[in-house]
């Protein structure tokens, strides 16, 4: 690919590179792959021994991560892919691969009685990461971002200070009425899973919390003053506006619901698209709370997710019968009941509960015979939906503009986008006479207030996937794949940032959209 990516044909044409970019992207997936499964197979039976494995530096989290990456890009694509046994192969050694992973660790975690020794659990992250990071806090609760999603988020934030960035254990089941009320105050002195009413609830300092209106109360009653955000509203919220409403709160909360909400409605094309866009948005409201005079910042998840191919009917399992109180994809809750071949049953008193409902996991990839999509799914215990990223760092108050002298000139802009995958030229202008470093730039489609497009790869620039950024030398000609991750937008712009300063140093007129014309 290194060899044959650059070409006369492949230079002019969008398409051509962006056939060469999937093939890079299955090559990378597919060597980590043959690394992972290796390394899989050496492991021992200790719970802590895996999530270590999984989150470390050059940790498992990277398969999940190219995979995501590579299939988002194939989603974005403006042809199919040429290359499709190819690419058929590698999905179905990742799909092997991920088997591996959860039946490893379900028999790991079963050995260490449940619990991973040495590691933050979800119902600790209030009190020993949110509360002594300062007076003021902004808390991130992002709905189904799994670890590796964390760690690229963490390389894309510039100028933060002190960043951390730890896994945590997700509460059991990992699904959202759990997950998110083991992120409130007071969770790490009292927490439990129980059966209320016709469903299954939480319950922290006693009180049983179904819902968001009941998280959101509580969470109110612990900390007076705190204010609470959409992560859709706080990205529309006009900055002056912002800095009012969040005048001198201690805590400020942002929700978002987007990964969990796209894999939920559509497992396939358009999740795979909304997600990429999720955390460069994630990003620009981490910028925005800061320009509002947040330093500190929090943010992690209530729960990971699987998103891998589709589940065939041979990999259904059946109903465990008995009193059921909530079944979905990944989880049983209930008494009673069979226990099917291919899972595992675990008391909720296992699991440090007060409750008499057990909980049936399947073991492998395997789902029940449930609601829900069958690619995209969670609740269960595999790496990937039971270890969370934990993120923190202090943001400085923005410092005054570093552009002055640098403007960047545009070329190449469609009338109307019709394909999700387009190019542009950008020359970047920039006065004075050692002024010929490499500069990095954030380049983005964005729709009003959301970001929707990134760039995919570059011509004559450096680009990082990892951070998002695009590095380009002074007065040097820049060929830029732009890739539009979401259908829904009317139109488009073209928006080019100095990442230090979030200063707009480049924009495009307004692009129609016309996708499918």
């Amino acid at each position: 690919i290194r060899t044959r990516a650059r070409s006369f044909w492949v230079d002019g044409d969008v398409a051509r590179r962006a056939q060469w970019e999937a093939a890079t992207l299955m090559a990378e997936l597919g060597c980590v792959i043959e690394r992972v499964t290796s390394e899989c197979k050496a492991l021992d039976a200790d719970a802590a021994g895996w999530v270590k494995a999984y989150t470390g530096e050059s940790g498992w989290f990277q398969a999940d991560a190219l995979q995501r990456r590579l299939e988002a890009w194939v989603a974005s694509m403006g042809d199919d892919v040429e290359h499709e046994k190819a690419l058929a192969i590698v999905r179905r050694e990742h799909e092997e691969l991920l088997k591996r992973m959860a039946i490893g660790f379900s028999q790991a975690l079963r050995a260490s009685d449940w619990q991973v020794n040495g590691e933050l659990h979800q119902t600790q992250v209030y009190a020993d990461v949110v509360q002594p990071s300062g007076k003021r806090v902004a808390y991130f609760w992002v709905d189904a971002m799994r670890y590796e999603m964390g760690v690229e988020l963490a390389r894309q934030v510039d100028g933060a200070e002190g960043l951390t960035i730890r896994p945590a254990i997700a509460a059991l089941p990992t699904i959202t009425p759990v997950g998110m009320a083991a992120l409130l105050p007071g969770a790490s002195a009292s927490f439990s899973v129980v059966k209320h009413k016709d469903g299954l609830a939480a319950v922290v300092d006693g009180h049983a919390m179904p819902g968001l209106s009941e998280r959101l109360k509580h969470l109110k009653a612990r900390v007076p003053g705190a204010v609470e955000y959409a992560l859709g509203k706080l990205l529309s919220t006009p900055a002056s506006r912002l800095a009012r409403e969040v005048g001198d709160a201690s805590l400020i909360v942002v929700r978002s619901q987007e990964i969990d909400f796209a894999g939920e409605a559509d497992g396939d094309l358009l999740a795979r698209q909304v997600m990429e866009s999720v955390l460069g948005n994630l990003n620009r409201a981490i910028r925005k709370l800061a320009g509002a005079g947040v330093e500190h910042f929090v943010i992690t998840a209530d729960h990971g997710h699987q998103f891998g191919m589709r589940k065939s009917d041979d990999m259904k399992t059946d109903h465990p019968g008995g009193d059921t109180v909530e079944i979905h994809r990944r989880c049983w809750v209930g008494r009673g009941g069979k226990t099917p071949p291919g899972t595992v049953r675990v008391t909720g008193a296992e699991l440090g509960y007060d409750t008499d409902v057990d909980f049936i996991f399947p073991t492998g990839l395997g789902v029940f015979k449930a609601g829900g999509d069958l690619s995209y799914h969670h609740g269960g215990i595999s790496l990937q939906e039971l270890v969370i990223p934990v993120i923190s760092f202090r943001m400085p108050v923005p410092a005054g503009s570093e552009t002055q002298g640098q403007s960047v000139q545009l070329e190449g802009v469609p009338h109307e986008l019709t394909n999700r995958t387009f190019g542009v030229r950008l020359v970047l202008a920039q006065l004075g006479l050692f002024a010929q470093e490499p500069v990095p730039l954030r380049v983005t489609l964005v729709a009003g207030s959301e970001q929707v497009g990134h760039v995919g790869m570059a011509l004559n620039g450096e680009f990082d996937r990892e951070s998002g950024l695009l590095k380009v030398e002074p007065n040097v000609m820049v060929s830029v794949g732009l890739m539009l991750s979401r259908d829904d937008c009317e139109n488009v712009r073209i928006l080019i940032q100095d990442p230090k300063t979030d200063a707009v140093i480049g924009e495009s007129v307004t692009i129609p959209v016309r996708l499918g014309i």
